[in-house]
């Protein structure tokens, strides 16, 4: 992940983070507007409105996208839409009261966010916030271009970095109302929608086992400072370590160059898809013995995972499936 400015100028906001960032504990109270967003949450928000390319707002370990702004960065100050590329946004602004950096710009308060956002919009800027759902504040972004109320209430997940003082710091499961809220001048779709927290938590959560199963079955390792030595203290800060993606991959690649044809056995272990995905692919084959081929598997297994992401049915998937072999040629005499 990259962060905007790696040699930015410091600021008594991001000074005070860090600082809370560093202490041996936390309580509740100091957790602030550093409420991080759910993932699974944030997925199914990035498959309905992204895909998102920069996180806005991060406390530089917080990031749920491949780039970010940091509070060292100060966001507001930043040139979204060239830094955006043309890609999509996603934010989960901080909710504190109005601060400003050592430059005398501001650098929180949502009205102030929401006018940046307004002006970026103008010159062109895609991106949707996650944001509290609250039209009676006067800081709500009326003129925004959609907006999603989310029913269901949302819990906002505590920072990594939190270490409880006590027993008694755990995070309340009450939530708050939520809404998605796109900007985007060009938008031609409703003004408002609503949508299932439910729903989208789920979806999420499906792409998340997705992306897991795949890196699995390609042999990729991953990381986290969760995995600690047995005799590190509780709350020491331990370094990820660094995973050379790219040796991965050239490992990967020689491993495959000769790799046997497989068997519809080995394509299940290696391809790691849901059983009700391979449950639909095989009832599809059985109206289709002769039909059967490692590649044809691994394709129906493919659009059926995409059509059960959409929503569709396993009557409507097993039908389109169907039809999708009935155009191939046999592959051979069934025995």
């Amino acid at each position: 992940m990259t962060a905007k400015h790696s040699a930015a100028k410091t600021n008594s906001y991001a000074q005070q983070l860090e600082q809370l960032k560093n202490k041996e504990s936390h309580l509740l109270k100091e957790v602030g507007d550093q409420w991080q967003t759910p993932t699974p949450l944030f997925w199914g928000i990035n498959a309905k409105f992204g895909p998102f390319v920069h996180d806005v707002f991060t406390d530089g370990h917080n990031s749920k996208c491949p780039n970010f702004y940091t509070a060292e960065d100060n966001a507001l100050v930043q040139d979204w839409t060239k830094d955006f590329a043309g890609g999509v946004g996603f934010a989960n602004p901080p909710y504190s009261r109005p601060c400003l950096d050592d430059d005398n710009q501001a650098i929180t308060g949502m009205r102030n966010i929401i006018a940046k956002a307004m002006a970026e919009r103008e010159k062109g800027a895609k991106f949707v916030f996650a944001i509290k759902c609250a039209p009676s504040e006067v800081w709500w972004p009326e003129h925004a271009d959609h907006v999603c109320f989310v029913r269901g209430r949302i819990s906002f997940d505590l920072p990594t970095w939190f270490i409880p003082a006590n027993e008694k710091q755990e995070a309340s499961s009450a939530g708050f109302g939520m809404a998605i809220v796109v900007f985007d001048k060009n938008w031609t779709g409703e003004r408002m929608s609503y949508i299932s927290r439910d729903a989208l938590v789920k979806q999420g959560q499906m792409l998340l086992d997705m992306i897991e199963s795949t890196a699995k079955s390609q042999g990729y390792t991953s990381s986290s400072i969760e995995n600690r030595p047995d005799n590190s203290k509780k709350g020491e800060r331990i370094a990820s370590s660094q995973i050379d993606i790219e040796e991965q991959i050239s490992r990967h690649e020689k491993q495959t160059v000769n790799e046997p044809e497989q068997t519809a056995e080995t394509i299940k272990s290696k391809f790691v898809w849901p059983n009700e995905v391979f449950d639909i692919v095989e009832k599809a084959f059985e109206l289709h013995p002769d039909k059967i081929s490692n590649y044809r598997q691994r394709t129906l297994c493919e659009q059926t995972n995409k059509m059960r992401l959409d929503g569709d049915s396993a009557d409507d998937i097993l039908t389109e499936l169907t039809a999708m072999l009935a155009k191939c040629e046999p592959i051979g005499e069934v025995a």
